[in-house]
């Protein structure tokens, strides 16, 4: 989860954490009030562009507007890092932080409704403050951040390749190379695209591949590899009984669905099965069978694009 700007400059720290409760407030040169609860050990210098996990309680006046231990599950937040874009913005304290550091920032209520250039509501009490109490987990630069999701990435592409190639041992279904020639409808013949997809042709088409950037309509039925149906538009039970249409490339889908349909010819019927990573990836689907790192299967025809 990320908080937006209304819900949210470096001083090195040295030893041991040590708690500072009861300390009075200092300010910064723009005028952003601060005060430290808690000194973690942390020694990375944040800078904009990192990538902050915290927890966080925002309070306008007496009311409490966001509380990450308890609107959010007790899961931390993840915040992107800027550049302060106003004298007093909270941005400025976050990146006086560093790992384990709890500090609370705060300024006049009138003032920081005045800053970001919005209406304070009639309920805030005019002579209350804006604060923020902040619990700094983490802070991670970007290319740290991108070597670790690079190696999570590679992790669990190995095991989604093994849960498929397992599937389809399983189903009695070879591996086989693309031929050179035309693939030919085999339901027991399975081809590895480029992207990690593997997908099986019960009817061929005619024609050429559509590309990206058409506007294709497909009949699909989306089930886990268990079996169990999460979606179709062939199903009754599912409410949707039309064809769906998306333009192919514009990331209107889910990236296996941008890449094999690209692929298909009018008249194709696949059954393709996505790795997590060109599917939904981490992210469970509130209401659906389908869990965080879920290969998928989708049976699938493209009726036309244009």
């Amino acid at each position: 989860m990320k908080l937006n700007t209304l819900i949210l400059g470096s001083t090195m720290l040295l030893g041991t954490a040590m708690s500072c409760k009861g300390q009075s407030y200092e300010k910064t040169i723009s005028g952003l009030e601060y005060r430290y609860e808690h000194k973690g050990t942390g020694t990375y210098v944040s800078k904009p562009g990192d990538l902050a996990k915290m927890h966080i309680v925002y309070k306008l006046s007496d009311s409490t507007f966001f509380d990450s231990h308890k609107m959010n599950n007790d899961q931390p937040v993840d915040q992107p890092l800027q550049k302060p874009s106003f004298p007093g913005d909270v941005f400025e304290g976050l990146l006086m932080m560093k790992d384990g550091d709890k500090m609370t920032f705060r300024m006049p209520v009138k003032q920081y409704f005045e800053s970001v250039k919005q209406p304070m509501p009639e309920w805030v009490k005019g002579d209350g403050y804006a604060s923020w109490n902040v619990e700094m987990l983490s802070v991670k630069s970007k290319e740290v951040i991108d070597k670790e999701n690079a190696a999570k990435a590679a992790k669990q592409n190995g095991i989604d390749e093994a849960v498929i190639v397992k599937y389809l041992k399983d189903n009695k279904i070879a591996i086989k190379a693309l031929p050179k020639t035309a693939v030919t409808a085999n339901p027991k013949v399975a081809y590895k695209d480029a992207s990690g997809i593997y997908y099986i042709v019960q009817k061929t088409g005619t024609g050429a591949v559509i590309g990206n950037g058409k506007k294709a309509s497909v009949n699909y039925t989306g089930k886990l590899m268990d079996g169990v149906v999460f979606d179709s538009n062939e199903d009754a039970q599912f409410n949707h009984m039309q064809p769906i249409e998306f333009t192919v490339g514009q990331g209107q889908m889910i990236k296996g669905w941008d890449i094999i349909v690209a692929k298909m010819k009018i008249g194709d019927k696949l059954t393709t099965i996505l790795p997590s990573s060109l599917a939904y990836g981490e992210r469970a689907m509130p209401g659906s069978p389908i869990k965080e790192n879920s290969v998928l299967i989708f049976d699938m025809s493209l009726l036309k694009a244009e």
